[in-house]
């Protein structure tokens, strides 16, 4: 786990590299390596069982909901249903993250652009006696990330140093492009780029007492007062950081004030900002589709979603049935919507097969973890992917907007989160 603290910077230059204190840091931070290690799995099995509990909750919900017109007594209980169904998922994706098993959809992005963009919502967030300022470098800070997750890490940092301001301060926010040689790299950060860019959340408060520091990625770890938060926060932002390929540090000092530091490896400006696919019609249709899922609650939902819309739904409870139905009814199918992990045959390796025979072939994956993530090519409008849980409003764009692009050709590839997954075989 790549956490350092003043704590050990401090140890590290008064031991030296080699010294007895410098060992026994070593050994705490492959101990608490594996103790995150053991927790992430935990978390991430949970959270993708309740994804797909999620998916039917949020879906079946949405079409009742579509059912009642307005001043409908049923109504006002079914939004609640939906409301809580909404933060349910929010809170399994964070757990997703923390476990580094959450599927992201990376590019190339300027943090001083992300920064600055959601500098406006950032000081809505803190109070009226918290001061925020934003120090974004001229030169372009890019980096290869899911932009909707860095914008989290952000949002996930400056609420914790709010929260760690009871009494009012002040809140840095700081974006730069550094060079490797200016960065005290811990022993178990890949030196992976020349340069990184830097980004730093810090605080004037009261600081984090010396014996939480070592906890404070832990989900669920009390560092609030009991009723203040969810315990995610940190935690999510760990993982999105580690599963993008960035390393955290934490500084922090009683009475003086907490910064959080991370580094991602610095890439080329010339790709980042760029357009993404035009946005389509998000209205039904009348193609057919053949769509995959081993979890029966989640199939019977995104059949009737798709029912509705006027689509023709042939559905497979494993990949080998959905082959016997390709050859019946190959000709005729537009689009492939595919579960990734599923026993015996995983969801890309079925894709490349029915994708050989017809290339024109539409692809719309959908998970909710990414120890079988997809990584798709950009320049292959025939392949899109999907978060579970999703509602039933979403499914149907997603679907309708891949069903309205212009195909073209591509290839499938895929990305394994997790060292020495069996791309076969459900974990």
């Amino acid at each position: 786990m790549t956490i350092v603290t003043n704590r050990e910077n401090r140890a590290h230059a008064e031991a030296g590299a080699d010294g007895p204190v410098e060992r026994r840091l070593l050994d705490e931070r492959l101990t608490r390596s594996e103790r995150f290690e053991s927790i992430g799995r935990l978390a991430g099995g949970v959270a993708h069982d309740f994804n797909n509990l999620l998916t039917a909750i949020l879906g079946y919900t949405e079409l009742l909901l579509s059912d009642r017109a307005e001043g409908d007594p049923d109504r006002a209980d079914l939004e609640q249903i939906l409301k809580a169904g909404r933060r349910a998922a929010t809170l399994t994706q964070q757990l997703l993250a923390f476990s580094r098993r959450q599927v992201l959809l990376p590019e190339d992005v300027d943090l001083g652009q992300t920064l600055a963009g959601l500098r406006e919502m950032l000081v809505r967030l803190v109070r009226e006696d918290i001061a925020l300022s934003c120090d974004i470098a001229a030169t372009p800070a890019v980096v290869h990330v899911d932009p909707a997750q860095v914008e989290q890490v952000i949002v996930n940092l400056v609420v914790h140093a709010r929260d760690g301001l009871p009494v009012g301060g002040r809140i840095q926010i700081g974006v730069a492009r550094v060079a490797r040689s200016e960065i005290a790299l811990p022993p178990d950060a890949p030196a992976t780029s020349a340069e990184y860019v830097r980004l730093r959340v810090s605080d004037d408060g009261p600081g984090i007492p010396f014996e939480a520091q070592a906890h404070l990625f832990e989900p669920f770890f009390a560092a609030k007062e009991l009723g203040r938060g969810t315990g995610l926060g940190l935690a999510s932002a760990y993982g999105i950081v580690q599963q993008s390929g960035g390393f955290i540090a934490v500084d922090s000092e009683l009475a003086t004030g907490t910064a959080f530091t991370i580094y991602f490896p610095a890439v080329s400006a010339a790709s980042a900002g760029a357009a993404g696919p035009p946005t389509a019609d998000l209205a039904g249709g009348h193609e057919t589709i053949l769509l995959v899922e081993d979890e029966d609650a989640v199939r019977a939902i995104v059949v009737a979603i798709l029912s509705r819309q006027g689509y023709r739904v042939l559905d497979a409870p494993t990949p080998r049935m959905a082959c016997d139905l390709f050859d019946l009814h190959g000709a005729h199918i537009d689009m492939l919507l595919t579960d990734v992990v599923m026993p015996g045959m995983n969801g890309p390796t079925l894709a490349q097969q029915l994708v050989h025979q017809r290339p024109e072939l539409k692809v719309l994956f959908m998970s909710g973890h990414a120890d079988l993530a997809v990584t798709l090519d950009t320049g292959n409008p025939n392949m899109s992917f999907l978060s579970k849980p999703f509602q039933a409003s979403v499914l149907s764009a997603r679907v309708r907007e891949l069903l309205s692009r212009t195909s073209g050709g591509g290839s499938i590839r895929r990305a394994y989160a997790s060292p020495g997954a069996d791309p076969s075989v459900s974990p």
